[in-house]
């Protein structure tokens, strides 16, 4: 009986060795994924996992069982992006922290998936689409393009198939060809003038193009409750904050921290906007748990002046 536990602990050590350094680490998410006009449990929905602080995705991915359920296993403390995925249906993308500390709670993630309008695609194709954006969570993106190209020269005449230029347009985005991007996101937004992520996405590559007006009039079709990625909602508030209308960027900043209470660029730029506004107080607060999170930035010195300008009075 010892010789098997020792077996199985030498099997989990070796399986823990393998697995990417700049990513595993003790921590775990769960959660469930439901049809959000059903509420029934949606089998193989892809978790992409992306570690902020590693720069890179989580090579272990995870998929939805039958029940809808999901877990995702060693994983480093800190801040991640996830994006839950499946063909038919809206991508849904946000921001979570994982806590490695023992005892921390550890909250489900339970996401809701709107399908996609129009006919459903066939399995085959399903798979297949599947099977790209893989090869995109492995940073294969080359042979992701490629296959996606397949997939749109080989069911170009399928209802539905346009969706196809949404995961190419994601795929160019993470190449940082945002020109690309926007031209395959402009091809899907035709077909789905509605889709969430598709419109968010579109603002995002035109903010990386730094085109900020053409950004900000992608993000204004959608509501700041249906975004919950941190550093989309921090661009918002930035773009926001440059035009002076801080009323709106402190929406937008308030949620970042609210997404990820560690956020020190939010909080800082939170104190920032209180203080333009002369909200003295609530500029305190945010400056002040900014300088805690983050005493080594460049920002710390102008945080600490305000506070203490302010704090002497």
């Amino acid at each position: 009986m010892k010789k098997i536990v020792f077996i199985g602990l030498m099997v989990v050590f070796l399986f823990i060795s393998l697995l990417p350094q700049a990513t595993s680490g003790k921590g775990k998410m769960s959660g469930a994924v439901t049809d959000a006009e059903t509420g029934e449990p949606i089998e193989g929905v892809t978790i992409k996992l992306f570690c902020l602080r590693a720069k890179a995705f989580h090579r272990i991915s995870s998929k939805t069982d039958k029940d809808g359920y999901w877990r995702a296993m060693y994983l480093r403390g800190g801040l991640w992006h996830l994006d839950f995925e499946k063909a038919g249906y809206e991508t849904k993308k946000l921001s979570f922290k994982v806590e490695t500390i023992p005892g921390a709670k550890k909250p489900r993630i339970d996401i809701k998936l709107r399908k996609i309008e129009g006919p459903s695609l066939a399995e085959t194709t399903l798979k297949d689409i599947d099977a790209a954006n893989r090869l995109v969570a492995e940073r294969q993106y080359d042979e992701a393009l490629k296959k996606f190209k397949e997939i749109l020269a080989k069911n170009k005449e399928l209802e539905g198939i346009a969706i196809v230029n949404l995961y190419m347009g994601n795929c160019y985005a993470m190449k940082e060809d945002y020109l690309k991007a926007i031209e395959y996101y402009e091809h899907a937004v035709e077909k789905y003038p509605k889709n969430k992520e598709l419109l968010i996405s579109i603002g995002n590559a035109y903010n990386n193009l730094n085109k900020f007006d053409d950004a900000m009039s992608w993000f204004q079709k959608v509501s700041s409750e249906d975004i919950h990625n941190v550093d989309t909602l921090y661009n918002i508030g930035v773009i926001y904050y440059n035009k002076a209308k801080y009323d709106d960027a402190i929406k937008y900043f308030e949620k970042s921290t609210e997404v990820f209470n560690e956020f020190a660029d939010g909080f800082y730029q939170l104190g920032m906007t209180y203080t333009a506004l002369n909200k003295i107080p609530e500029a305190l607060v945010a400056l002040k748990k900014f300088m805690e999170l983050d005493p080594e930035s460049p920002n710390y010195q102008t945080a600490k002046a305000i506070v203490d300008a302010f704090s002497n009075q």
